[in-house]
Order: structure tokens, then C-alpha cells, then sequence
């Protein structure tokens, strides 16, 4: 027979039970049911805090990663904004829109567009028959394309209210790569509709800033448009691609409409799990982000108190006796995932610097600190120079390799008290706090230059690094926080359109030059199709004969208002624009034709854009000056300057165009930093000795011995010499002396017009025997 309990805890006290049976299980039984009512209720009320926590910091990811999305469709947005305003008022007419379309420089000028930015594929022009009149593709269209069926061309042509349409995503079928258009609409001026431009952005781009945050795998961000339709998916899912991110008649549907910031839960139809999602519309496009998680993945540190509550009512139901002994232990987790998510959302992964969240709001900060305390801090915008020339010659890894290694030396130069952020693709921010004076923040400069000093290694790769800096000072260049940003952006371009500086510090006499180089571009771009442009020739002496051995082609820009301006003064913004591609195919094709109608055979001379090998095929431009001329190849030179990178393409385009008996010359030698290993890469025709040393060759034992030693390594090397910018009777019979075996400068004959030249060079041939016999008499002398 069984025996109760109450005799066995008697027996083991050692007296007789003072209370029946029923008392002791019952108050058992309350003693356990207590306490699992309030493990029940402490588990309740930590699963709503911890709920509660892990939605804040959905809707903080969400909130950085919203403006992140903004930031990107802003800067396409400013790009076709950009487009737009270059277009000439006379050509906002539907009668002169397709033929401007259709122009090389409106092709320059999209093709510079579509550069601007990594995440812009192409950029299209469209008219107001919806069919595409201009590209920024390599290739001509060979039969017509219209996009009448798309639905940001119906809504544009039809809605006078809309101005930007976001289409949906798609697919292109050649590279498998999925795309998301962005249209703009041109107007006339009386309102009238002309067309888009239209503009492709690789969803790829969004995914790879989305993907930095993926560190779970229940983490889902969606990017769709306001009537629900997908835009991209992280993780990649092939099935969401183009629907609707609702199920029809859902809280989840009517939400989104409402357009603001939000948290709910709901069933995804994706991967059928319950997920708290965080909602963020985006501010300035019909658009949002949904950032999300699975209940299961949040609620992930509330599995063992679950476990204990089933184990406790599991003894209870087979008699519990010892359950009032038990103790209850409150395991919180999750709490580092989140602080790990918190960190992400405001930090660089490539660097482990703060990010532009987080130095924003540590900007915000430091400025009311200041104000308070009456202390004064700089604000300095750091950008790396050459940056795109690095990931378009080496790639994208040793970009950045170059990244980190710049951050690092950065970092090693501040205090404690310093906060630095990487706040763009090459761009840092450095608040240097506090600071005593001006020149405080001179000598940080000086520190950070410093840290530049030696080059950075890639790889296997040595890269020289140079540095643009803009300081703002807070006491005087800003009442805000903002006001300080755009004093030291303003103070950034003009360091680094400043060639004899590499920092500027704010101050009210620096202007804003931006506009003026864009009111510049758009006088470049008239000049071209107004053909304001002329090139002038400077002879060149053959040392060695006395004769003329050719001239050298520079092109000038005849203002209408203005009158001559020197390249100098506008070549770099051609570059910058892409305008140099048809002004250079221009300069090709003048110089051949005017040399062809000499009456003497001689050669012609021709600079090279370095921007020319990277966005044109110098080949097909060259060959087709040749055909148009008929000028023979050998009477044509080519000039380059260390400038130009000698990539395996650029290599083999000079290797053909030396094979078609072109000559190819070394530009200003000696003035950069690889000039010897240059000469190593390529079999040049000639080396031209930069002007810089011909000048001071008479006083300087410098600039002679490097005269003499670039001469001689000329001869060795099989390479004739020219040298530049010979202005005295000494400097020429010095240069006879050391063997050169050209000279060129205003001794010889200053740049001169086409009609010009032809009478010097018929003049020059008549003086001929003349100056042989006063060249033989020298000779006997000597």
C-alpha cells in the first residue's frame, strides 16, 4: 500500500504529522502554482521590454538606412538635374530637341553623367514620342527603341503634377544585372512636354549597402515603392522582385499608405514567418523601407524560461512535491545582438570608423558643447586625391586597401578628444576639439600631411596619396552645425582646385566656385558646337639640319566677349566633363587636315587627354583624322604625359597606333614621379624635355646634368629629344652642345594661325640654303 506524504515528511522529522494530508499537497500545489504565476508574469513582462527594445533598434536601423537610400537617389536626382540644366534654352523646343539629343556633345555630356556616379548604368534621353534620342551607351542604336510602355513614361507624358517618376525594377538580359529607372521630365519653357531623361541605377548598388547589416540570418531589409511594389529584397529573393510587399487587405497594406514611420508585426509571404517590421518611408521619393525580423530570431533569449515554466508545471502535474525548493533564474540574451546592430548602423565596415549618422549627431553635439562651454573646434573635410584613378587603374580591392591604410594613419594622429568619421566613398571628417587658435589647426594639417609623406601599400603596389583638406572654425564660420558642414565643403573644392595648395581654410573671400565651373562647362559646351575653338601651331627646329622638323598643334578657345583664354584655363574643365573627348576628336581631325595642305611635308604634333584613353577609343579617333585627311601616318605625333596610366589598354592602343607609323612622345619629362619607369613601359618615339629645365639650364648645374642625362638616355634608348621652351640664342647653342635633337620655343617662332603658319613655313623653306651655309661657317668656327 502506498504511504502519503504526510508519513514520510513525519518519519523523517521524527514526529507524528500535524497536519492532514490534503493540507500539505494543497499548500504544495499553492506553493508551486505561485510560483509559476510569477515566473509567468516576470516572463510576460521581460518579453514586452525586450520587444520593445528590439523594435527601437529596428527603427534606428531603418532610420540610417533610410537616409542612406535617400542620399543615393539624391545624388542620381542632382546628375539629371545636372543633365537638364546643360541643355541650351534654344534646343528646348520640340523642334530642335532630337537633333540636340542625338550631338556628340550632348553624348559627351551623358557619357560624363553616367560616370559621375558608380550606381548609374546608362542614361538615356527620350522624346516626347517615347522614343530614345540620346545615350550614354558606347554603342549607336542601329534601329529605333521607344519606351512607351513603360509606366514612368505614361506618367510623366499624362501627369502635369509629376516632375521624377521610380519605375520598377527590372532585368537586363545581356549581363543578368537588375536595374531600377529614375525619369526626370524636360519642359519647354511654356511647359510644354519635350521628353525624360531617364536614368538606370543598379540595384546592386542598394543591396551592397544593405548587405553591411546582414549579420542575421532572419534580418530581411526591403526597399519598394509606395504602391507596394518591390524594389529589392535583402536576402536576394527572386520571387519578390517586382511584387507587392503586402498580402491584399492586410494592416501591413494600409500602413504603408498612411506613409509614416512605423512598427508592426505580421506574416511575411516571403518565408511564412511572423517578423516585427520597421516601416520608413523615404523623405524626398515616393518610396520606403521595410527592415524586419522573425519574432522567433527577437524572442531568441526567452526560450529557457519558456523550458522552465513547462518543466515546473510538468512536476507539478506528477506531484510537485518539491517545487516551493526550486529558485527561478531571469537569463536575458539578445542584449549583444542588438548592441552589435546599434554599433553597425553608425560605423564604416570597411574602416571601423564612425559613419555620417554617427558624426552628424557627434557634430550637433560638440557645437552646443562649445556654445556652452565657450570653446572653439575646427571642423576639417579630408578628400583623397586621385581616388577614382586608383579604382579604375587597380581595382576596387586595392581602392580599398588604400581606404584603411589612410584611416589608420589618420586615427594615429588625433587625441583623445578628436572624433574622426569616414563620411563617404574617399572622404573623411575630423573634428579637432578644442583648439586654441589658428594656428593650432595649422600645425594639425601639417601632422596629417605628414602621416601622407610615405606612399601606401597595396598589395604589391606602392601608391602615392595626396590629400584635399577644407576647415571650417566654428567660432567664426558657422552659427550651426549645418553652416559649418558648407564652409568647410566650400573651403574643400577650393583646396582642391587650388594646385599650389592642398588645404584652405574658411574664410568670407573664398567663393563658392562650383557654380562658376558649371557656368564654364556650359560655355565649353556652346563653344564647341559653336565652333569657337582654334588651333594654333608652333614650330619646331631640327637642331641636327637646321630645318624645320614640324609643329606642334595648341588649341586656343576664342571667346566672343573674352577674347583668346589659355588652356590652362579651361582644358581641366573639359576633362572633368568629358567635353574633352569631342574637342579632342576635333583637334585630331583640324591639325591633320591643316598639316595635309602645307606645301611641305612636314610633321604635326598633338597632345592626348588622359581622360581621352579612359572614356574614348583613341585608336578609331585617330585612324578616322587620318582617313578624313589623308594625311599619312607618319607625319603624325602623338604626344602623351605620365598622366596617361599605361594600363594593358592603353599599352596595346599605342603598341596599334605605332604599328600604323604613328610616333609617339614622351611629354614633359622628368616633372612627375615615374618618368624612368615610363620609359620602361613603353617604346617611345621621342622625349620632350619640360620647358621648366631648358629655362633655368644656364644657371642651374641641376637642371643641365638632367639635361645631359635625359639626352643621353635618349640616344641609348634609340629616342629622339626636344626641348621645350627655348627662348635665347645660349640656351639653343647650349642644347646643340649636349646633343639634343629638336628645339621648340618663342626663339624659334611663337604659336601661330593656321594662315600663319603656311607663310612661315614657305617663307622658312626659301631661308633654307641660307641658313646652311651660315650653319657650315658656324661649324668651322667652332
Amino acid at each position: 500500500m502506498r504511504r502519503n506524504l504526510a508519513e514520510i515528511v513525519a518519519r523523517e522529522l521524527g514526529s507524528k504529522p500535524v497536519l492532514p494530508d490534503y493540507v500539505i499537497i494543497l499548500l504544495i500545489v499553492l506553493t508551486a502554482a505561485t510560483g509559476i504565476i510569477g515566473v509567468a508574469l516576470l516572463f510576460a513582462r521581460g518579453y514586452d521590454g525586450d520587444l520593445a527594445k528590439a523594435e527601437g533598434e529596428l527603427a534606428n536601423l531603418a532610420l540610417s538606412l533610410q537616409e542612406r537610400t535617400d542620399e543615393v537617389l539624391q545624388s542620381v536626382e542632382s546628375v539629371l538635374r545636372d543633365v537638364v540644366g546643360r541643355i541650351p534654352q534654344n534646343c528646348l523646343q520640340a523642334h530642335e530637341f532630337d537633333g540636340f539629343a542625338a550631338s556628340q556633345a550632348t553624348k559627351a555630356i551623358l557619357v560624363g553623367a553616367c560616370h559621375s556616379l558608380s550606381q548609374i548604368v546608362r542614361i538615356d534621353l527620350v522624346n516626347a514620342r517615347g522614343r530614345i534620342v540620346g545615350s550614354s551607351t558606347p554603342r549607336p542604336m542601329s534601329d529605333p527603341i521607344y519606351v512607351r510602355d513603360t509606366t514612368y513614361y505614361r506618367a510623366l507624358s499624362t501627369d502635369p503634377s509629376l516632375t521624377l517618376y521610380l519605375g520598377e525594377p527590372m532585368r537586363i538580359l545581356a549581363t543578368g544585372k537588375r536595374v531600377l529607372s529614375l525619369a526626370r521630365k524636360i519642359e519647354s519653357a511654356e511647359g510644354q512636354f519635350l521628353g525624360l531623361v531617364v536614368s538606370t541605377i543598379d540595384l546592386g548598388h542598394f543591396e551592397r549597402i544593405y548587405k553591411d547589416h546582414l549579420r542575421t540570418l532572419s534580418l530581411a531589409i526591403t526597399l519598394y515603392r509606395r504602391d507596394g511594389v518591390i524594389l529589392t529584397h535583402c536576402p536576394f529573393s527572386e520571387r519578390a522582385l517586382g511584387r507587392r510587399v503586402w498580402r491584399p487587405n492586410t494592416p501591413l497594406q494600409r500602413l504603408i499608405g498612411k506613409n509614416v514611420p512605423t512598427i508592426i508585426r505580421d506574416l511575411s509571404w516571403i518565408d511564412r514567418k511572423e517578423r516585427v517590421v520597421a516601416l520608413r518611408p523615404l523623405a524626398h521619393y515616393p518610396a520606403g523601407l521595410a527592415v524586419s525580423r522573425t519574432v522567433a530570431e527577437l524572442m531568441a533569449g526567452r526560450r529557457l524560461e519558456s523550458r522552465l515554466i513547462s518543466f515546473f508545471a510538468y512536476v507539478m502535474d506528477i506531484g510537485i512535491e518539491a517545487a516551493s525548493l526550486l529558485g527561478l533564474r531571469h537569463v536575458r540574451t539578445g542584449i549583444l545582438r542588438a548592441a552589435s546592430e546599434s554599433y553597425l548602423s553608425r560605423h564604416d565596415v570597411l574602416t571601423k570608423l564612425p559613419n555620417r549618422l554617427l558624426f552628424v549627431e557627434n557634430l550637433k553635439r560638440t557645437f552646443l558643447a562649445a556654445q556652452r562651454s565657450s570653446t572653439d573646434f575646427a571642423l576639417h573635410l579630408i578628400d583623397l586625391n586621385r581616388f577614382k584613378d586608383i579604382n579604375d587603374n587597380h581595382g576596387h580591392g586595392v581602392g580599398d586597401e588604400i581606404v584603411q591604410a589612410v584611416a589608420r594613419r589618420l586615427r594615429e594622429r588625433l587625441r583623445k578628444t578628436d572624433f574622426i568619421a569616414r563620411i563617404g566613398g574617399d572622404e573623411f571628417a575630423i573634428i579637432q576639439r578644442p583648439i586654441r587658435n589658428r594656428q593650432h589647426v595649422v600645425d594639425f594639417i601639417a601632422s596629417i600631411q605628414a602621416a601622407m609623406q610615405v606612399p601606401c601599400t597595396a598589395g604589391n603596389t606602392e601608391i602615392e596619396i595626396g590629400l584635399s583638406i577644407g576647415v571650417a572654425i566654428a567660432s567664426t564660420d558657422g552659427k550651426t552645425s549645418t553652416d559649418l558642414m558648407k564652409a568647410a565643403d566650400v573651403a574643400l573644392y577650393a583646396a582642391k582646385s587650388d594646385s599650389s595648395s592642398s588645404y584652405r581654410i574658411y574664410d568670407s573671400n573664398i567663393k563658392d566656385t562650383r557654380a562658376e565651373r558649371r557656368a564654364l562647362e556650359g560655355a565649353l559646351r556652346s563653344a564647341h558646337d559653336n565652333r569657337e575653338f582654334e588651333l594654333f601651331y608652333q614650330p619646331i627646329l631640327d637642331l641636327t639640319t637646321n630645318r624645320m622638323w614640324g609643329c606642334e598643334a595648341l588649341v586656343r578657345w576664342k571667346h566672343p566677349s573674352k577674347g583668346m583664354i589659355s588652356p590652362l584655363q579651361f582644358v581641366p574643365a573639359a576633362e572633368e566633363s568629358g567635353l574633352i573627348g569631342p574637342i579632342g576628336d576635333w583637334i585630331l581631325e583640324e591639325a591633320c587636315v591643316t598639316a595635309m595642305s602645307w606645301e611641305v611635308p612636314l610633321k604635326v604634333a598633338v597632345n592626348l587627354s588622359p581622360v581621352q584613353f579612359r572614356n574614348r577609343d583613341v585608336f578609331a579617333s585617330v585612324k578616322r583624322a587620318l582617313d578624313i585627311s589623308g594625311i599619312p601616318a607618319q607625319r603624325l605625333a602623338l604626344e602623351i604625359t605620365e598622366s596617361v596610366k599605361l594600363t594593358e589598354e592603353a599599352t596595346a592602343t599605342l603598341k596599334r597606333l605605332k604599328a600604323l607609323g604613328v610616333s609617339i612622345a614622351l611629354d614633359d619629362f622628368g616633372t612627375g614621379y615615374a618618368s624612368m619607369s615610363y620609359l620602361r613601359s613603353f617604346p617611345f618615339d621621342k622625349i620632350k624635355i619640360d620647358q621648366s629645365f631648358v629655362r633655368s639650364m644656364l644657371d642651374s648645374s641641376d637642371s643641365r646634368a638632367i639635361i645631359k642625362a635625359t639626352i643621353g638616355l635618349a640616344k641609348d634608348l634609340k629616342m629622339s629629344t626636344t626641348a621645350e621652351g627655348v627662348e635665347t640664342e645660349e640656351q639653343l647653342n647650349a642644347l646643340r652642345l649636349a646633343g639634343a635633337s629638336q628645339a621648340q620655343g618663342y626663339l624659334i617662332a611663337k604659336p601661330m594661325s593656321r594662315e600663319a603658319i603656311a607663310s612661315f613655313i614657305v617663307d622658312a623653306q626659301k631661308s633654307q640654303p641660307r641658313a646652311r651655309d651660315e650653319q657650315g661657317a658656324a661649324r668651322a668656327v667652332a
